[in-house]
């Protein structure tokens, strides 16, 4: 990794004594160097690392997610056709247009909702269970295993994963346009949005296990994930 990044500041920076501008997209510089062959070769490289990064990094994880939620209805195959038909339908190209719609509204906004899921399962595993989980009670739909919670559902997980999204939300809603303005500690709060949702998610989820001495529980089938030391 550190060699690639390293040839994507070489040759940034040599646009600039080459062409006397910086020139960071590749596609943009490869117009600029020209030539029918380098052209071809290039976009059939770029096709290529785009597709191979695509199915490696965004078609894998939610194809076996879908697998998972319904095994007698998705295989692999099916679950990676539905991911890319979900991908053309999101119409990424509207959240490519710029640096600021991608990376200041979709990734702060889609952190928003990743930090609070990251906090609860970090505050869960390592400071509610200390890091031992019932391998049984994780695959069984037993109203009396560990994981069965109310119903089926970790209310305390829910509860938590809105009260971390929820002090970003004015501040998205005036990123995108909704608000015409809001107040500066909502920018700052969007602005964080990742840090800001995590740990107060994480915080209010163990604070509401420890409220319910959830985290007293017995798991006397409790395995730890890695043997002991010797």
């Amino acid at each position: 990794m550190g060699a690639f990044t390293f040839v994507g500041l070489a040759v940034t920076c040599s646009t600039v004594v080459i062409f006397g501008h910086v020139i960071s997209n590749p596609i943009q510089l490869l117009g600029k160097i020209g030539g029918v062959t380098t052209i071809v070769l290039a976009i059939f490289g770029v096709s290529l690392a785009t597709l191979t990064t695509n199915i490696a990094a965004n078609v894998v994880a939610p194809a076996n997610a879908l697998v998972n939620l319904s095994p007698s209805r998705f295989t692999f195959r099916s679950g990676a056709i539905v991911t890319a038909l979900l991908g053309i339908a999101f119409q990424p190209w509207r959240l490519l247009r710029s640096s600021e719609s991608f990376v200041y509204t979709w990734l702060v906004g889609y952190s928003a909702l990743l930090g609070p899921i990251g906090g609860i399962i970090l505050s869960d595993y390592y400071l509610i269970h200390c890091t031992n989980l019932s391998m049984k009670d994780l695959y069984t739909l037993s109203p009396y295993g560990a994981y069965y919670y109310s119903g089926g559902y970790n209310l305390a997980a829910m509860a938590a994963l809105v009260f971390g999204i929820l002090p970003v939300v004015p501040g998205f809603l005036q990123k995108v346009g909704v608000l015409s303005s809001v107040s500066n500690t909502f920018v700052i709060i969007y602005n964080n949005a990742w840090f800001v949702s995590f740990f107060s998610a994480g915080f209010l989820y163990g604070l509401l296990l420890s409220l319910k001495g959830k985290q007293n529980k017995s798991l006397a089938s409790a395995d730890p994930l890695l043997p002991p030391a010797n």
